[in-house]
């Protein structure tokens, strides 16, 4: 998730707490938030300055070698074969395969619509427990073994934060309050529907958890984040799952990663009316249309408006905006309140 402009998929609440019962690994883990979070910034600040190179949405995989530098040794490249190393060939494939479901689904031409390179690092520090996007790159610790096992390995995870790359470039969504939270909805919405999609689930299925498959059995909980039920994914999860609970305290950025729980569970709801593909449609095109401080009422109309244009053109079933304003109005936010 993200903390300011830091983006991890273990918030840092999960690693604080998992500290205070003397897990050393994540004590480091979150040591190293400061100087990520200095190089996520500075990306953002000169995100509307910086050059696009043209690309080809090349894959690039180097290993950090144990040690908090990234880029540290190429050891494999777009067309390459498989290596004789396991988190290697999993971040190659799972990033290939979220790339592959953008362009097929959405025309999208890499994170960046112009063809940007993903970078991967993998074997992150030591016992390093968490993956993160940091304005430019991707890169993934092997966990601890206690609590979190190898980040690369988990699809989910890869989409997640490759989205927030995407969302950097389409919408900026700003890190706070309510813009944040939908900063971090859109990418556990595409991390879901690229599980989904990836192990040929129905919806049925599903199970709707967010990094289930990081997640030991050591660790108090069965993943980070649930979208089918918010606030039940583990012992610290303080998700909500309706405004009525919609946390408004000043702690981590006002709620970007508590009140997430909110859209999510909406979108859950959605999909069990006209589906995954077309819930995803709807969705990816409305954060097209979003701006940086964009709130949840604001998304909702845009939303609606979205969903209705779609209908029109026949690309989404006819039911989609009464869908999209019954699964809003179920988590307690209708249009009338704004």
């Amino acid at each position: 998730m993200c903390r300011s402009h830091q983006c991890h998929i273990v918030p840092p609440h999960i690693l604080e707490e998992l500290a205070k019962r003397g897990n050393i690994s994540c004590k480091k883990t979150l040591n190293d938030a400061h100087r990520i979070l200095a190089r996520r910034n500075s990306a953002l600040n000169d995100l509307l300055i910086r050059d696009a190179i043209p690309g080809h949405g090349d894959r690039l995989v180097y290993d950090s070698e144990n040690g908090y530098e990234q880029q540290v040794k190429l050891v494999r490249k777009e067309g390459e074969g498989p290596i004789n190393d396991l988190a290697v060939n999993q971040a190659y494939d799972n990033s290939g395969f979220v790339r592959a479901y953008f362009k097929e689904s959405f025309g999208l031409d890499s994170i960046d619509s112009k063809g940007l390179d993903i970078i991967s690092n993998i074997h992150y520090g030591k016992d390093y427990n968490n993956a993160y996007w940091d304005g430019d790159e991707m890169t993934y610790g092997d966990g601890d073994g206690k609590e979190f096992t190898n980040f690369a390995d988990a699809i989910d995870v890869v989409a997640h934060e490759l989205m927030h790359g995407i969302t950097q470039f389409l919408g900026n969504l700003e890190y706070r309050g309510q813009s944040g939270a939908l900063n971090e909805h859109f990418s556990d919405v595409f991390g879901t529907v690229i599980k989904q999609k990836f192990l040929k689930q129905t919806l049925e299925e599903a199970d709707w958890l967010i990094g289930d498959a990081i997640v030991t059995k050591e660790f108090p909980g069965v993943a980070i984040r649930s979208m089918k039920a918010p606030g039940t994914a583990n012992e610290f999860d303080n998700q909500p799952d309706h405004m009525d609970n919609y946390y408004s305290g000043a702690d981590d950025n006002q709620g970007v990663h508590v009140n997430s729980g909110i859209p999510n569970r909406a979108f859950y709801l959605c999909c069990q009316e006209i589906g995954l593909d077309d819930c995803a449609l709807i969705w990816f095109e409305t954060l097209k249309v979003l701006w940086r401080t964009a709130n949840f009422f604001d998304t909702l109309k845009m939303l609606l408006t979205t969903a209705n244009t779609l209908k029109e053109k026949k690309k989404v079933h006819d039911s989609a905006p009464e869908a999209v304003a019954r699964s809003f109005f179920e988590v307690g936010l209708t249009l009338e309140v704004a």
